[in-house]
């Protein structure tokens, strides 16, 4: 090989992956959407695709675009590429295999013990993955990488969970912190392995398949036994310089609130996360009630749970109705098990939005999130397939 020859070689594979990653990203596309979606030229978008289609990797079909009949080019459903999608809960870790359409094939998950040190929930992670690996819908099939979420802060730039100063993360040993996850992961499977927040999955979810398919820009609300979120600015995920963005359970509306675990005091996950929500309707319903059955409670129109979910939706809008109107979201999606409760929580979110949040200015919509349980999967496997692609900071 010629000198540089070993730099143009690596500079060509960058370039094949840029093609795929748009066609996962866009799905079909003419040689021209795709020249403008990787800002490479025409001419090389078309040596490229000539050499995907001889690797079968993908394929041509005749269409039109603006009148005109182009050369249209999609993945190869044949190749069957898939993604694994690792997700560490609160209370379970689960792990699936999801393809570039967001169909998950396969899923497998076990309970999550409480305070377990880091290396003995990698050991639980890679048990899982070996399992859906192993799976005969899976097998014989290609795999893209591991797109693992946590429901924690991540730190973009070192790809870990940050460790944080006098104190500890809900649900996480301290020997997570700094620990070099996605390295060590991907040395035990063998594949590439991506860290993203749980809520951010979601959201390249919902923009992608659900509720913030074609918005530039959104708000997510994920609540669930803890209260996180997310954001897409200008079509793409913002995680920020430190990985903090996106925690909107720990907005403070009270100083002399409640003690959260993060320090501070009357943070709004003290109000709406799971464990607060439940305790209120313990007497009504049993210690065993979960977030999941209570919203359900609550859209049968159960009234105590219909009355809980109302003052967690004024919780909401108390906390959030500067935030929304600084950023002027095309949407503010309300994800999580507690969405489950439909028109109870949408109803009292959407007139509180409208009357608090600076009416002059915003104009969006407040709307419940339409991927269920499988948005936080379906997310993670879409980023280990686009990856940085998908998000601001890497511009």
């Amino acid at each position: 090989m010629g000198p540089g020859g070993g730099a143009l070689a690596e500079l060509r594979r960058g370039n094949l992956e840029k093609v795929v990653s748009a066609l996962r990203q866009g799905g079909t596309l003419s040689q021209s959407e795709l020249a403008r979606m990787t800002g490479l030229s025409e001419a090389t978008v078309s040596n490229l695709v000539r050499v995907l289609i001889e690797d079968d990797r993908v394929k041509l079909s005749k269409g039109r675009r603006n009148g005109r009949r182009v050369n249209l080019v999609e993945l190869d459903a044949a190749a069957g590429e898939l993604a694994l999608a690792v997700t560490v809960g609160r209370e379970t870790i689960s792990a699936a295999a999801v393809d570039h359409e967001g169909s998950v094939l396969v899923e497998r998950a076990c309970p999550r013990g409480a305070d377990l040190p880091y290396e003995a929930e990698r050991s639980a992670l890679v048990r899982l993955i070996d399992e859906v690996r192993a799976d005969g819908e899976v097998a014989a099939r290609p795999l893209a990488g591991v797109g693992l979420a946590l429901c924690v802060s991540i730190d973009p730039v070192s790809g870990t969970v940050p460790e944080v100063s006098g104190g500890r993360l809900p649900a996480f040993d301290p020997s997570w912190y700094g620990a070099d996850v996605t390295g060590e992961l991907s040395e035990q499977v063998g594949l590439p392995v991506q860290l993203i927040n749980d809520g951010d999955a979601a959201l390249l979810a919902e923009a992608r398949w659900g509720a913030a398919r074609g918005c530039r820009d959104v708000l997510y609300l994920h609540l669930s036994a803890g209260v996180g979120g997310a954001m897409l600015l200008g079509g793409l995920l913002y995680r920020g310089g430190l990985g903090g963005i996106g925690e909107l359970g720990h907005s403070s509306t009270d100083a002399n609130g409640r003690l959260c675990a993060c320090g501070n005091r009357g943070c709004l996950e003290t109000k709406v996360g799971g464990q607060a929500l439940l305790g209120h309707v313990a007497a009504l319903h049993g210690d065993d009630l979960t977030l999941g059955r209570l919203a359900g409670l609550a859209r049968a129109g159960d009234p105590g749970c219909v009355r809980i979910v109302t003052d967690a939706a004024q919780d909401i809008v108390t906390g959030l109705a500067n935030v929304v109107a600084v950023l002027a979201p095309e949407r503010l999606v309300l994800g999580g098990e507690l969405a489950d409760a439909g028109p109870a929580l949408l109803d009292p979110v959407g007139r509180g939005m409208r009357r608090m949040a600076s009416p002059r200015n915003w104009r969006g919509s407040v709307v419940l999130a339409e991927l269920g349980g499988q948005a936080v999967a379906r997310g993670a496997a879409r980023f280990a397939f686009g990856g940085s692609e998908l998000c601001l900071q890497s511009l």
